[in-house]
């Protein structure tokens, strides 16, 4: 026997405890549950005894003889009808019976149960009471019993009560305590199979109702039954917008997809689209089928990519006839897309070749993919070519310069021979195609080539130049064209191309050279002392009709001259250094730019000395050996940082002591024509200068060094700071000067321009001075204070470095801490660095002898000198 199946008995009920009480001892009549026999009962046989469980007696005995239905029925938990009699103060069921409570038609028992305590026991009441009564009594009582229950046991009442009652329409109140799901499954049962037709209107509200309280808790079975009852929305729009987002689509999906009326298919795309314009959750296209996504009022606000996978679905061959339709429609998509989105787009349909390469979708391709489509396409027709030739172009020129390359590499050489491809190519690869179209048969298509190669040799930097050129054959490489892009070429590049024409005396290739290039090319013809009469000749011959014209050029040709003259020299040398100073007089005059007559004069090697060209003087000195032997080591000055410099040695690349190395002051012929200068040209040739105001030979270049450098570095200084035009001058001052001979400049726009403006080199520190920034003279002879090193009057007895700020004109300058040799001005910061000690001016200590006592003022605010020594510290007044 299962759990459930009660007993009955009959008895009165007293209606003030709820207690029944026995009129006839027999009659008692109760329903209750079978209990194990307690152990603590002390019988012999106790598996021949029960209790029983009921509301009038929770342990009545039963003895198994008692029993009216099979003994494995008898187990705990049996639910029993039975009669209760009473033996003694006890009572024991007799007449015990199974109790099927939904066949149970006895009024006693009925109402036993339905008056019971536990809920449980009044649901099972309710099953035999529909045997004697309407479902709507039932309906009625059981909704009475609910109102007396506690919520617990409301629970457990409804657990058990008969579902025919739940599903009743009129049990709405009682559906309404059970859980939403329950009251769902319930309501769902009520419905009919043709939803179409109009149901109960209080249905369909608490079926909205229910479905409204739940869809935030369990949206997956929301989802399931709006697939079933979406039918009872379609005239009820604001119950659809009782419901989340996802089921609200998911309604107006299965509506449109069902109903048949175009006019609500219309209404209801409307609420659709109007949810998807103000939805952000992009998750909700995912529930929209392709054939919604089609409609006109949804196609236009649908993502990029959606609308492409579907027009791309429906494309299968060129034969389909929404195939060029679905085309057009797709580049729409592109062209309307933002960048950033068109790769995630074309990605669509990377696989679909017949999408990919029509020309309206073919632009919005990657490059690479553009090139390798255009290439398939590339036949023997020429017309169609043309068209692909000019498809290309357009795609290289669109690439950037770092992609190019890989863009390149996807072309045939049948389509690189195209000239508007040649034009993307690098420049060597451009050369080889370019010289693989040369046929011997036609020379005036030859000659449009050989200007073609030279426009590219033209277009590279020097480095690639002569890459190029060698890559040519010498029928190509000596060309016009080609000999055009010679002097962009470096110098010594040049000399070794066109090296066996100078020899030959073929010196066609003479005026195509840089200037450079022509002083190397001499040089060289004199190292290696060869066919020097044969050039010559040769170059008087073309010079007859285009005459060499560069200053600086004659004077290395006569140069050269004189080695084929030697009894001429000393008037060459004459010639050629009237040349060099009127040339370069003439080049200060006309530019701004610094003067540049490389390669004739040797460079100053050391990076410590801010100068171009060497200025190094011989200098000799006695140095004592480890041996004791005195030895003469011969080495130069420099009179720019007044310091020894060691001789530049021919195999030496690096200098192995500290200081100063590479002062050039003698010629060294041994090393390569490249790097030859005026120096080694003079001993080839045997030229020894020679001049009235030059003391020693060895002194020309050296001081034409200075000269030039002084030149470019005063230059930069004769601009007016108005106008910024360059303020006249007189150039033309002693090459062989130590300083400026003309030192005052005016603007030629007069007032309000710069006037009288006053440049020299400092005699203290060799910077130059310019009355623009150095604004205070000394004392004496109003020389000017260098702004730099603070020195005035040369071998001055009164005036000392540091007594007037050059910027400001402040008395007295304070003593650097850290460096003696550093005066700072205490009242605009400016500072000095003074020159070294031999130079230092001013009046002797009168204490200790040291020249150059320092100007300042004491606590007492008088002037004062104070004598620079460390030790004396002596000081004078200075008034």
């Amino acid at each position: 026997m299962i759990e459930g199946i009660l007993v009955t008995f009959e008895l009165v009920i007293n209606l003030q405890t709820n207690k029944p009480f026995a009129t006839k001892l027999n009659l008692f009549k109760e329903v209750g549950t079978i209990k194990n026999f307690s152990p603590n009962i002390g019988r012999t046989n106790k598996n021949n005894y029960w209790f029983i469980e009921c509301q009038y007696q929770d342990n009545t005995f039963l003895h198994k003889n008692e029993i009216h239905f099979l003994e494995s029925d008898l187990k705990e938990g049996t639910l029993v009808k039975f009669e209760l009699r009473k033996y003694g103060d006890k009572y024991r069921a007799k007449n015990v019976h199974l109790l099927d409570y939904t066949k149970e038609t006895d009024s006693n028992i009925l109402s036993r149960c339905l008056n019971h305590n536990d809920p449980k026991f009044c649901a099972f009441g309710f099953w035999g009471y529909l045997n004697n009564n309407s479902i709507e009594e039932a309906v009625s009582l059981a909704n009475q019993k609910l109102s007396s229950f506690l919520p617990w046991q409301k629970k457990r009442f409804l657990d058990y009560i008969p579902e025919a009652i739940l599903l009743h329409y009129q049990a709405r109140n009682i559906r309404q305590i059970l859980p939403s799901d329950k009251q769902l499954e319930l309501c769902l049962q009520l419905l009919p199979d043709d939803l179409s037709i109009e149901i109960d209107t209080a249905l369909r509200e608490e079926i909205f109702n229910i479905i409204s309280n739940i869809q935030d808790i369990n949206l997956k079975i929301c989802d399931e039954i709006i697939s079933k009852v979406y039918k009872l929305y379609v005239n009820y729009p604001e119950d659809r917008k009782r419901l989340n987002i996802k089921l609200h689509v998911k309604c107006l999906v299965e509506l449109i997809t069902n109903i048949e009326s175009a006019s609500s298919r219309d209404i209801l795309l409307s609420e659709l689209r109007e949810i998807l314009v103000h939805s952000k959750l992009d998750i909700i296209w995912i529930s929209i089928p392709d054939y919604i996504i089609l409609e006109q009022q949804i196609w236009p606000i649908a993502s990029g990519d959606r609308r492409i996978g579907i027009l791309v679905s429906q494309i299968s061959n060129q034969q389909d006839l929404n195939y060029q339709d679905n085309i057009i429609k797709i580049a729409e998509i592109l062209e309307d897309s933002a960048e950033e989105d068109i790769t995630k787009l074309i990605s669509i349909f990377k696989h679909k070749d017949l999408v990919k390469s029509h020309d309206a979708i073919l632009k919005f391709l990657p490059a690479v993919e553009q090139i390798t489509i255009l290439r398939a396409r590339v036949n023997n027709n020429f017309s169609d070519n043309t068209n692909i030739i000019s498809h290309i172009i357009k795609i290289l020129a669109k690439t950037p310069s770092d992609e190019l390359q890989v863009l390149l590499s996807k072309l045939p050489n049948s389509v690189k021979r195209w000239d508007g491809i040649l034009e993307f190519l690098p420049p060597e690869e451009k050369i080889l195609i370019l010289l693989s179209k040369l046929k011997e048969e036609c020379q005036l298509e030859n000659q449009d080539i050989v200007q073609k190669i030279g426009n590219v040799i033209n277009a590279v930097s020097n480095e690639e130049r002569i890459i190029l050129i060698y890559l040519l054959p010498e029928s190509v490489r000596y060309k016009e064209p080609i000999l055009k892009s010679f002097h962009f070429l470096l110098p010594e590049d040049q000399i070794k191309l066109v090296w066996n024409f100078i020899v030959d005396g073929s010196l066609f290739i003479w005026y195509y050279l840089s200037r450079q290039a022509k002083i190397l090319c001499v040089y060289r013809l004199a190292k290696e002392n060869i066919k020097i009469s044969i050039f010559l000749t040769e170059l008087k011959r073309i010079h007859n009709t285009s005459p060499e014209n560069d200053d600086l050029i004659r004077c290395i040709l006569k140069i050269l001259w004189a080695k084929e003259n030697p009894n001429q020299s000393n008037n060459v040398f004459k010639q050629v250094d009237e040349l060099l100073i009127n040339s370069v007089i003439k080049y200060a005059k006309n530019s701004t730019e610094p003067i540049n007559i490389d390669p004739l004069l040797p460079y100053c090697k050391p990076i410590e000395v801010k100068v171009k060209y060497c200025e190094g003087k011989l200098w000799d000195k006695k140095e004592i050996q480890t041996a004791g032997e005195p030895k003469i080591v011969t080495s130069a000055y420099c009179p720019r940082v007044r310091k020894n410099c060691n001789l530049f040695e021919p195999n030496k690349k690096a200098n192995s002591n500290f200081g100063l190395y590479g002062a050039r002051l003698s010629a060294e012929c041994s090393q390569n024509w490249e790097n030859w200068s005026l120096l080694e040209l003079f001993k080839a040739v045997n030229i020894v200068p020679s001049l009235p105001d030059l003391k020693r030979p060895e002194d020309y270049l050296p001081k034409l060094s200075g000269w030039i450098n002084r030149i470019n570095e005063i230059r930069s200084r004769l601009k007016c700071s108005v106008c910024e035009d360059i303020m006249p001058h007189n150039i033309e001052y002693s090459k062989f000067s130590t300083k400026f001979r003309v030192t005052v400049f005016s603007c030629k726009h007069g007032n309000g321009h710069d006037h009288n403006i006053y440049l020299n080199e400092c005699w203290g520190c060799s910077a130059i001075i310019d009355s623009r920034e150095s604004r205070y003279q000394s004392p004496e002879k109003n020389y000017y204070i260098c702004i730099h090193c603070g020195s005035g009057t040369q071998h001055s007895k009164t005036y000392t470095q540091g007594d007037i700020c050059p910027k400001c004109g402040t008395i007295g300058m304070k003593v650097s801490l850290n460096n003696k040799r550093k005066r700072k001005c205490h009242s605009c910061n400016h500072s000095i660095k003074l020159p070294e000690e031999r130079k230092i001016t001013g009046s002797n200590c009168p204490q200790c002898r040291t020249q150059g006592m320092m100007l300042t003022v004491n606590q007492k605010n008088k002037q004062v000198r104070v004598c620079r020594s460390d030790s004396c510290r002596y000081s004078i007044s200075a008034t």
